[in-house]
């Protein structure tokens, strides 16, 4: 009876690694990025396919620079190759009509290259960044910090943000420091964080993020948690303490 037993918790555990493996295999990190799209194009004699070209800032983690001092890191620009489907037009005629401009796009990366593409970056969507001023966001959003070593107000704006992972989930992304002109790592930890970052994502203007370092990652890929947003004041700032009535 024992062994039976073991026998079943055995191939219960099997099933369940090669279930959560092809699950891991088919799923997709996906997210928003601001770049500059330096070619696109149509390919194929009888089935169309769109592909192009974009050029996004990122980082050197190698580095060598005092993160301590906020010296890190300088802009790298990368590009990145991407593929768009037929069916999905008016991403196409927005792409066709912006070569050489700064866009927001979109994406998904696949852990599995679909066939009908001839990248695993495919575009989904894309947008020109609105320069005016947010009327459908609150000036200021917070969440608790999660890094006890520091926290600092850094003025700028989201370059990008990315929801990756597949048995926890992160969202992973860079910001620009528009003072020191560097650009650095960052993640979100609070989901109603991600959901405020990724429309502020939508516009160009520049706004002050407040940053909590702890000592370690966990499951993040940066030490770097972004706790507010705020459009009007420096983050990190305490509310005033009312005034007792006489």
């Amino acid at each position: 009876m024992k062994r039976t037993r073991s026998i079943s918790i055995l191939f219960a555990g099997i099933f369940f690694l090669l279930t959560s493996s092809l699950s891991a295999a088919g799923t997709y990190s996906e997210g928003w990025t601001v770049a500059k799209l330096i070619q696109f194009e149509s390919r194929g004699l009888i089935f169309d396919s769109y592909e192009g070209t974009i050029e996004v800032t990122t980082v050197d983690t190698s580095e060598n620079c005092d993160d301590q001092k906020d010296a890190c890191y300088t802009a790298v620009k990368k590009k990145v190759d991407f593929s768009v489907r037929p069916e999905n037009p008016d991403v196409v005629n927005f792409l066709t009509k912006n070569l050489n401009q700064e866009v927001l796009l979109q994406y998904r990366i696949h852990r599995i290259e679909p066939i009908a593409l001839s990248t695993d970056f495919e575009v989904i969507g894309a947008q020109l960044q609105d320069r005016s001023a947010p009327k459908d966001l609150q000036d200021k959003f917070v969440v608790p910090k999660s890094g006890s070593k520091r926290n600092f107000s850094v003025s700028g704006h989201i370059l990008s943000l990315e929801y990756k992972g597949t048995m926890i989930g992160t969202w992973e992304g860079t910001y620009l420091d528009e003072v020191r002109g560097k650009v650095h790592p960052f993640s979100i930890t609070d989901e109603e964080m991600a959901n405020y970052a990724t429309k502020t994502l939508k516009y160009a203007t520049k706004y002050y993020m407040g940053i909590s370092v702890a000592f370690t990652t966990g499951w993040r890929e940066s030490h770097y948690d972004l706790f507010e947003i705020n459009f009007k004041a420096p983050a990190g700032a305490l509310d005033p303490t009312p005034k007792p009535q006489q």
